[in-house]
């Protein structure tokens, strides 16, 4: 590689971090190196020369955003975050504006809290439930909403609410639709999450619902994190941010599994089903 490609790299690199950091808050070593697809020590290089720039705060086991105690900084996201906010504009058309929604952790469900916040229901009758503070703060400003946060030890990198008190209460719901945001998604490994107590939590989301969506990076496809929450057939579609290549999807494609992506491997709405080329945008729940 020649210097002026890592120097590229690296860039592009920042200004990922800088996307997440914008959404989030904070970002975590461990997540970035599974996020970015690199070590951890460059991930640890990357983190200091933006904090040298001025770009944020390094915290133990990652970093803040230097507003990150102003919680309004989580309102609308920036036009560089188009891919996020066009897949979450293209999950909020389809999910059902009455009944039970659950919301899981992660920078592309709270960009779904923010899509639906600037187009709430028109009418009362949607209940959203979510184990994540941030979208639990964003979700309470909008109207007609009912909003509730399930509770429990709250996790330092990504502020989801898990542990015990969080699986006692997720246990208790049957929602019409959950939402997650796995770490990883691969045909062999499923659906997975980078910590034990996460990949807990998405269990539970997936079991209480009626209809499972998961939402993910197009990087994240054909990859596995540390642990395994959801097998494919648990989940109903796969939403995916970004522009997937054909090489990518096809392995999940000839599984029969439900994919809507805005790649340029297809139409813009594009949801495949079958190998034959059938299809159904909400796919029927398969059996367990």
């Amino acid at each position: 590689m020649t210097p002026a490609m890592g120097l590229a790299r690296s860039e592009s690199r920042h200004q990922a971090i800088a996307r997440w950091l914008a959404l989030e808050g904070r970002v975590d070593v461990v997540d970035l190196s599974t996020r970015l697809r690199v070590a951890q020590e460059t991930v640890r290089r990357d983190l200091r020369a933006m904090e040298e720039a001025g770009a944020l705060e390094r915290v133990h086991g990652g970093a803040v955003s230097l507003d990150a105690g102003v919680l309004a900084a989580r309102a609308p996201v920036s036009t560089s975050d188009d891919d996020d906010l066009e897949l979450s504009g293209r999950v909020w058309a389809d999910l059902p504006r009455q009944g039970t929604l659950l919301v899981g952790t992660g920078r592309l469900t709270l960009a779904l809290a923010q899509t639906i916040v600037g187009d709430p229901p028109e009418r009362a009758g949607l209940t959203v439930v979510t184990n994540s503070l941030d979208a639990a703060v964003v979700l309470a400003r909008a109207s007609r909403l009912e909003v509730y946060n399930i509770g429990g030890t709250v996790s330092a990198s990504t502020r989801a609410q898990e542990g015990d008190w969080a699986m006692e209460e997720l246990e208790r719901l049957h929602v019409d639709v959950s939402v997650v945001c796995p770490a990883g998604v691969s045909v062999d490994r499923g659906l997975t999450q980078a910590t034990p107590a996460a990949a807990a939590v998405s269990q539970v989301e997936v079991a209480s619902a009626e209809r499972v969506i998961a939402l993910l990076d197009a990087n994240l496809l054909g990859t596995a994190a540390f642990v395994q929450f959801a097998d494919l057939d648990d989940v109903d579609l796969l939403a995916v941010a970004g522009r997937p290549s054909q090489a990518a999807l096809q392995p999940f494609l000839d599984r029969g599994i439900a994919v809507s992506t805005a790649g340029e491997v297809g139409p813009r709405d594009q949801v495949t089903g079958t190998p034959d080329g059938s299809s159904d945008r909400n796919g029927a729940r398969k059996a367990r």
